[in-house]
């Protein structure tokens, strides 16, 4: 038998353990403000403790598939907002209550190509200011595929067009337009004259998106049957669109003379594992099979873009991986958090295309050292871009054609690999 202060201590010993635990909100908090703040790893760590402890918990499931859809892991994030709905329901949630989780388990559904199971969950969480979405998502859903699954090659490789940005031939039906590929666009979007060129149907005002930097811009979405990207069939496709003018404006720069008609966003290329090399001037699509954790780095999707770390003299920000932009840029919370801040900022003009048009005075940072996966890009100066902070997951700059097209970029299932050429 143990002594008396042998089980004292073991009992108070127990009961301060207990109580060293915070309470699940206080965790979930604590998730917030580590995604908020870039700690992508710290709130991996927090989020699985809550699930493991509070395994009934809605909000713990929750920002579970909140996290899991941020690392590109669909099925979890399904699966883990299924078990936010139903823990939900367990402890006598309201019906109000539930049509946010439910809508944001449809638009899971939906980004995953999971189109069969999406309908009835958008429709439940049509409120608010995603009424007009998701109605408009539940009914383009129900005139696709079940199951988004392409077919074809199990590899292809295109040539790109000649241009200061990314693009290749794809097929819609019989016509074989060119689009461009912009890792920074959520979804693949087409404008108002190539929507009725290509014929794409069923067109369905969709509310509003945010543009590049973070302004309301009016979308529809409709269905674009019998695409194919490069020789790979895909079937009809859901795409965006908007007017001629939004896509001029989507690279704050300008960008080159020819604007592309259309764009491949994160929804198609997440499908693939896609490698652009400047070197052989093509780009090529497989199937996704993953990339290894020692020659790659894990991405981030975050308000439907794709964020690469950068390590800037020693700190690790997230950039936009953004194809469709000509020039690469920080934002004002990049330069917040560069050793000293503001005072490394110095007077610059660079041509800025807004709504408005005309030149708009920019502050520039220069002479950075820049280091992503295994390129290095030396003596650079970034402007200093004003963009719409992300909602859940802060972001730091963009890496554009200017940094991208010196390197072979490879894309699969959340991870990057950057490889510098020169």
């Amino acid at each position: 038998m143990k002594p008396f202060a042998a089980i004292l201590v073991a009992t108070f010993g127990a009961c301060a353990t207990r109580r060293s635990e915070p309470p699940v909100e206080i965790v979930l908090e604590n998730v917030a403000s580590a995604l908020h703040a870039g700690q992508l790893e710290q709130a991996i760590d927090l989020v699985a403790r809550a699930r493991a402890r509070f395994p009934a918990h809605a909000d713990a499931a929750a920002w579970s598939s909140v996290v899991a859809d941020l690392l590109w892991q669909d099925g979890r994030a399904v699966n883990e907002q299924i078990a936010a709905l139903r823990n939900a329901r367990g402890a006598g949630a309201s019906i109000e209550e539930l049509q946010g989780p439910s809508g944001r388990l449809g638009d899971l559904l939906f980004q995953a190509g999971r189109w069969g199971e999406c309908s009835h969950h958008l429709l439940v969480g049509a409120v608010g200011a995603d009424e007009s979405r998701r109605r408009a998502f539940a009914t383009i859903a129900s005139m696709l595929a079940y199951l988004r699954k392409p077919s074809g090659p199990l590899l292809t490789e295109q040539p790109l067009l000649p241009g200061d940005q990314p693009e290749f031939v794809c097929g819609a039906g019989d016509k074989l337009r060119p689009f461009a590929i912009d890792t920074g666009t959520s979804m693949t979007t087409v404008s108002r004259s190539f929507a009725q060129e290509l014929g794409v149907r069923n067109e369905l005002p969709a509310g509003e998106a945010l543009d590049g930097t973070g302004q309301p811009l009016p979308i529809s979405v409709g269905v674009l049957d019998a695409f194919s990207v490069g020789e790979v069939d895909l079937g009809a496709v859901p795409v965006l669109v908007v007017a001629d003018a939004a896509l001029r404006l989507r690279d704050l720069f300008g960008g080159p003379d020819r604007v592309p008609h259309g764009v491949l966003g994160l929804d198609m290329l997440a499908a693939f594992r896609m490698t652009l090399d400047p070197e052989r001037q093509s780009v090529a699509l497989e199937l996704p099979r993953g990339l290894p954790e020692g020659e790659s780095v894990q991405c981030v999707r975050a308000d439907g873009r794709c964020l690469v770390p950068v390590h800037v003299e020693g700190v690790r920000l997230w950039f936009v991986l953004d194809t469709g932009a000509s020039h690469s840029s920080l934002t004002a919370a990049g330069v917040a958090a560069l050793p000293g801040g503001d005072a490394r900022t110095a007077p610059s003009f660079r041509r800025v295309r807004t709504v408005g048009g005309g030149l708009v005075a920019v502050r520039e940072v220069r002479d950075l050292v820049l280091r992503c996966s295994e390129a290095r890009f030396q003596g650079v100066a970034l402007p200093v871009v004003p963009r719409a902070p992300g909602a859940v997951f802060p972001v730091h700059g963009v890496l554009g054609v200017d940094l991208l097209s010196r390197c072979r970029v490879t894309l699969d299932r959340g991870r990057a690999r950057i490889l510098g050429l020169h």
